[in-house]
């Protein structure tokens, strides 16, 4: 029987065309964990993929250490050409459907700003643009899908590798409530006090209240009781209604505190926090998101 010879390419062979993308995700983050999630598969199919890929170049494209890898000298070079062939496929699709008038401008965002900053005014943006095609995916607070030609994020969102990052509106994290919540409850009169209350969450923010208690979380959360909800959003209703206390961002409620129907706790205690916009370098001279890129910035700041 004859020995099996290993694999050889021929020149200007294509390596697997699947890892590609895959490839380009995962050093635009740096993190497997982050591309997985972005492509949505698992960590261990994007793990198979860089390993097809590394098998086809016949090298190491990244070093991998405790939760973390970095690129290899061959990885960053290797890098450098995929990323901007893949820009080169994107914007050429993107021209075509553009000019065909068959792709809408595609928006990530958060659902909660979403449905409380951006579709109460969305109306002024078609009376001034009403050719405008826009289509608004709802994303976690600090994720951008890949593909899309706009992301609205929470907060310090650590930007990929071509794309920018611009503040957008102020989002300082806070608790609300009700004020016939607080004729019932025991008294608040400093943080710690939560202890004793009912705490409303959402698993989108599962990390706010953290964020907002700091040292005090543990303690706090030893006793307090809960109220979960599967999507945010269902958090401010059940306050309004006095069932308890809910961790939200203050230009997201203004309207309730304003009104009454909402009261802010320990605002002089609030989490600086914003929401940011984020987009690729190469969606900038696009007609449809010039435009909505000046009306969001102009609307936010008027509001």
């Amino acid at each position: 029987m004859s020995q099996q010879r290993p694999e050889q390419h021929t020149v200007g062979a294509l390596p697997p065309m699947s890892s590609l993308p895959v490839f380009e995700a995962v050093g635009r983050h740096l993190s497997i964990a982050r591309a997985a999630e972005e492509l949505h598969v698992t960590p261990g199919a994007i793990s198979r993929q860089i390993r097809n890929l590394e098998a086809f170049v016949n090298c190491r494209l990244f070093e991998r250490a405790h939760r973390r890898i970095t690129f290899t000298p061959a990885g960053e070079s290797l890098w450098a050409d995929v990323s901007e062939a893949m820009a080169q496929l994107r914007d050429a699709t993107y021209r075509l459907t553009s000019a065909s008038g068959q792709r809408p401008l595609q928006v990530s965002c958060p659902r909660m700003f979403l449905q409380k900053r951006i579709v109460p005014v969305l109306g002024s943006l078609y009376a001034r643009h009403p050719d405008i095609s826009v289509r608004f995916v709802v994303a976690l607070p600090g994720a951008v899908a890949e593909g899309l030609d706009v992301g609205i994020v929470v907060g310090d969102y650590t930007v990929p590798r071509g794309y920018r990052h611009e503040r957008l509106v102020e989002g300082d994290l806070m608790p609300v409530c009700s004020p016939a919540y607080l004729t019932k409850a025991p008294p608040l009169d400093q943080p710690a006090d939560l202890a004793r209350h009912v705490l409303l969450r959402s698993t989108e923010y599962t990390r706010n209240w953290h964020r907002w208690l700091g040292d005090d979380a543990d303690r706090v959360f030893a006793t307090a009781r809960f109220i979960d909800f599967d999507s945010s959003g269902l958090e401010l209703p059940a306050a309004i209604e006095g069932l308890g206390i809910s961790i939200t961002r203050h230009s997201l409620v203004r309207e309730e505190l304003a009104g009454g129907t909402l009261v802010a706790l320990f605002p002089d205690h609030a989490v600086r926090d914003h929401y940011a916009f984020v987009y690729p370098d190469n969606r900038r001279n696009s007609p449809a998101f010039r435009i909505l890129r000046r009306w969001l910035h102009a609307t936010l700041a008027e509001a």
